[in-house]
């Protein structure tokens, strides 16, 4: 029972909220990377001093298997994130080089726009309060999936110091984000089958085990049971956890490296 409670315990400090501290001036600060895992030895030898060497596996096994679901569902939810965003940088300059181009000016044209789509707002309030809009335009192009703003911030520049027309720039920018928006679909729609196919080979331990009980060799009474059994069982759960995460990482290195 204190083992399952401190295995809980584990399993919601490895996929709960980051932990941030919020001072007086409402500046909100978080731990370093460090300190956030810093939890984890500190359970394990809980465990270890409540249930023993065979309470701390079980603990370990489940922090492995909690950090790996929380790695692969975050890193899916950043790539969701990121899509959503590029296609809303594709519209948005989309919209802004269709005013460019029928003669409004870039002020105006901003104006319009920022309202339509958020993803222009801090350029709208910058260029409200007289700062540099080109420089507002590389911050936002900073933020995950909205690097196709940075050829439209130094055309801006471009345009706010020698007097050029931006409407020929800014269409060569709405054009190459909507390109990187659908680059970037195909690339994730491409790659679902090699991130299926890598989490698959997480599970086949545990299909082979389901087949060596069906056929009567019980190993899950060797596995569960005697020590040498546990220390197997968490070596193949860390190594499975590692082949699912190389996996992923292997699709993440192929999509960055085709996204440039």
């Amino acid at each position: 029972m204190i083992t399952a409670i401190l295995m809980a315990t584990a399993v919601w400090f490895a996929m709960g909220p980051k932990r941030t501290q919020l001072s007086a001036d409402t500046t909100t600060t978080t731990a370093p990377t460090w300190l956030k895992w810093a939890w984890v030895p500190a359970v394990l030898l809980m465990a270890v001093m409540v249930a023993g060497v065979s309470g701390g596996l079980w603990a370990l096994l489940a922090v492995l298997v909690a950090a790996t679901v929380w790695k692969v569902g975050a890193d899916h939810l950043v790539r969701r994130r990121c899509m959503r965003t590029e296609r809303e940088v594709a519209r948005a300059c989309r919209a802004l080089a269709g005013r460019l181009s029928v003669g409004e000016i870039p002020a105006v044209a901003l104006e319009q726009v920022a309202h339509d789509t958020s993803i222009l707002v801090p350029a709208l309030q910058a260029q409200q309060v007289g700062a540099d809009v080109s420089t507002a335009l590389v911050g936002i192009a900073a933020e995950p999936g909205c690097g196709g703003l940075a050829p439209l911030a130094h055309a801006w520049k471009l345009a706010v110091t020698t007097g050029a027309p931006l409407s020929a720039s800014a269409n060569a920018v709405a054009q190459g984000t909507s390109r990187r928006a659908r680059l970037s679909a195909t690339l994730e729609s491409e790659l679902a089958g090699p991130r299926a196919s890598g989490r698959l080979m997480g599970f086949l331990p545990a299909v082979g085990i389901v087949l060596g009980q069906s056929v009567g060799s019980g190993p899950t009474h060797f596995l569960t049971r005697t020590l040498a059994g546990q220390v197997c069982l968490v070596t193949a759960v860390a190594l499975s956890c590692a082949g699912v995460l190389w996996s992923e990482a292997m699709a993440n290195h192929v999509q960055k490296q085709a996204l440039g």
